[in-house]
């Protein structure tokens, strides 16, 4: 009896001290027995689920699905994925009891990987967002070796201001018109900056309809409106971590929201729409504008204080028609780019290269690329010429394409005279004899 009584005092200490939420059950599915703490996963004490039902426990979704039915039904070994009324993630092993060759009950084996599948999905996270800033990363070499062979005077002044402040804390205000890149000049500080490998998030204050900016700005709580999210929402600012986040066009952002804003950059700190708990933010901040905020707050539009809050470091991004001599190098870097991304191998004459170095773009990069992926699709021919496009039309006042491929080259020169300085690097860089590099620099250069 001592044995007995020993062996039943183990068994106890076994089953309360098992690491797994153990259940068992009779071959009617009552509950005989359930681990102290039952309730962590399924709200309901042991003793309140002891003599319960396991098929009517299922029924009510506390136990979903239940091993123990799936055990009773088919006499074997199962396993589940069980999802528990209390939010944790289960797995689920269940085993017949067997007697003198007959089952007697079931004996189930919980092991809890609620958090063993959030680091999983975590990692995995992790793992795509790490592919895609190496994606970022290849592509922003790309861009920067093309704009690096085609940067004008203003843009490499504009590049000296970024590799100074990209390691600094300070707001950095970007202006300029639309499509002249103010995003391409957000995202490489951020490359450039020591949080290159945090999350970069760009968030257009002008495309998200006002009822909606300070959720997804600011996140929510579960039940701060009708309609938001089980669990509530992270908002931009938390999203971004340790990250950049770009405010474009910030102009656009209404005036009780230029009030909160600035209160978060008092701060350094958000409140979630519905809660009253203060969460501190460590991302950096850059904006971005295509109107000139000075002359809003004069008109009362913007908030003076706001303003001198972000405009600390401001980088003026120059239009296309200021910079000129990039066009050539851009047009064929974005032809190339959109071939492979349309499987074509076209190529765009030398008059329609000219034609486009004259115009002047008032929609900047964007335009132009809008404009070579257009003609690119349209065109039947291998050879894009100025033909294809209707809207150009020509005139007895315009220059000829000898002065046209003039103008061209000889800004061309310049600019990679200055990078090359010497005409047998320059004859080197561009594929021509030393002597026709010597015509062209006194031709071009010592005029």
């Amino acid at each position: 009896m001592e044995l007995i009584h020993r062996s039943n005092v183990f068994l106890q200490h076994l089953l309360k001290y098992s690491f797994d939420e153990i259940f068992i059950a009779d071959t009617e599915g009552r509950i005989l027995y359930a681990s102290e703490n039952s309730k962590d996963f399924f709200g309901m004490k042991s003793e309140e689920i002891v003599h319960q039902n396991a098929f009517d426990l299922e029924a009510k979704g506390i136990l979903s699905p239940s091993v123990i039915c799936k055990v009773l039904k088919t006499g074997k070994v199962e396993m589940v994925i069980q999802n528990s009324i209390m939010g944790r993630k289960l797995v689920v092993t269940g085993f017949p009891i067997v007697e003198f060759s007959a089952m007697v009950g079931v004996i189930s084996f919980s092991r809890d990987i609620t958090e063993l599948d959030y680091l999983k999905r975590t990692n995995e996270n992790v793992a795509a967002q790490i592919r895609l800033y190496e994606q970022e990363i290849e592509a922003l070499k790309k861009e920067q070796s093309v704009t690096e062979s085609s940067i004008s005077g203003k843009m490499r002044d504009v590049f000296a201001v970024v590799e100074k402040v990209c390691d600094l804390d300070v707001s950095v205000l970007l202006e300029g018109d639309s499509g002249v890149g103010k995003n391409y000049i957000a995202r490489k500080i951020h490359m450039l900056s020591n949080r290159n490998r945090e999350p970069f998030i760009e968030v257009n204050c002008g495309a998200i309809p006002e009822a909606l900016i300070e959720s997804e700005l600011f996140g929510y709580v579960e039940g701060a409106f009708t309609g938001a999210k089980k669990g509530g929402k992270l908002g931009y600012f938390e999203a971004a971590g340790k990250g950049t986040i770009l405010l474009d066009e910030i102009a656009e952002l209404p005036h009780n929201l230029q009030v909160k804003l600035l209160s978060v950059l008092q701060n350094r700190a958000i409140q979630r729409v519905g809660s009253n708990g203060q969460i501190d933010i460590k991302c950096r901040i850059i904006y971005a504008t295509n109107k000139d905020l000075h002359q809003l707050v004069l008109e009362k539009k913007f908030r003076e204080d706001l303003y001198y809050r972000i405009n600390v470091i401001k980088i003026k991004v120059p239009p296309l028609r200021e910079r000129r001599e990039e066009i050539p190098v851009l047009v064929n870097a974005i032809t190339e780019e959109l071939n492979n991304k349309h499987h074509l191998k076209k190529v765009l004459s030398t008059n329609l290269i000219s034609w486009m170095y004259l115009q002047e773009w008032p929609g900047n990069i964007r335009e132009l690329r809008n404009y070579i992926e257009r003609i690119l699709i349209t065109s039947n021919k291998d050879l894009v010429d100025i033909e294809v496009d209707e809207n150009i039309v020509t005139s007895n006042e315009e220059p000829k394409l000898g002065d046209l491929l003039e103008k061209v080259e000889g800004d061309y020169i310049k600019m990679m005279y200055k990078k090359y300085p010497s005409s047998i690097k320059l004859a080197k860089k561009l594929g021509i004899s030393q002597s026709t590099a010597n015509r062209k620099i006194n031709q071009y250069v010592n005029e």
